[in-house]
């Protein structure tokens, strides 16, 4: 199976190339704006680099959300039109799985009692979600500043356990878990500090096809954005 996955939810625009589980090829860029000129040309290389086309791909996937409003766009429509051009079935993946999986692949299983994901969102507030270490979620995806994460998170810890927070905010939201962390007796420790990365994104994609959890086809409406908040400009009356 050979996935394209593609990702601009960050300050960072990035694709990549999986089969069976490998990374054939990826690319990734920081940067905070710039996604919609960058990203179609990245695909392109990394389709050149891992000598296929468009054609020979199984699937496309897209990360969906939370993050930026525009790079969110930006990535699904590239996608969809890929995806139609080239009559392949396109994936929807989140954020927090791709983070998670990152997450997981690092600390090992079992090592952690709560992994608390934090995406940065460009305002004050970050984008979390808490997992418990078999993966369930136990903190819906929510939009919150540092301190009401640490207010709302606290009651979570297990005493002596490990918190393991993970993704591209992880060091803003540390220093507000330290005092929950300190009554509990729990551990927080930060693991990958970074954004969703397309190699995630294609190797989830890969996940759900195996498990047989069918790709939406490009010809319907299929990915729903994750935004957790309005955007920051609206039409007038």
């Amino acid at each position: 199976m050979l996935i394209l996955g593609i990702d601009c939810s960050s300050a960072a625009c990035s694709a990549a190339i999986v089969r069976d589980g490998n990374t054939v090829c990826a690319d990734m860029l920081t940067m905070t704006r710039g996604h919609a000129a960058a990203l179609l040309p990245m695909v392109a290389a990394v389709l050149k680099n891992a000598k296929v086309s468009v054609r020979k791909l199984d699937a496309i996937a897209v990360s969906t959300g939370p993050g930026s409003f525009t790079g969110l766009r930006i990535a699904m429509a590239a996608a969809k039109g890929l995806a139609l051009a080239a009559d392949r079935p396109l994936i929807g993946i989140s954020c927090f799985d791709a983070v998670a999986q990152r997450a997981r692949t690092a600390a090992g299983s079992g090592s952690f009692d709560l992994l608390l994901l934090a995406l940065a969102s460009k305002r004050e507030e970050v984008f979390v979600q808490a997992r418990d270490g078999a993966g369930s979620v136990l903190f819906q995806a929510q939009a919150l500043t540092p301190a009401l994460i640490g207010d709302r998170l606290g009651a979570m810890f297990k005493d002596g356990g490990i918190v393991y927070v993970s993704g591209d905010a992880a060091e803003l939201v540390v220093p507000a878990l330290q005092e929950p962390a300190a009554r509990s007796r729990a551990r927080v420790e930060i693991g990958p500090a970074e954004p969703p990365d397309a190699r995630d994104v294609a190797a989830l994609a890969l996940d759900k096809m195996a498990l047989g959890q069918a790709a939406t086809s490009a010809y319907t409406p299929g990915l729903t954005p994750l935004y957790l908040r309005p955007p920051a400009t609206t039409l007038g009356a």
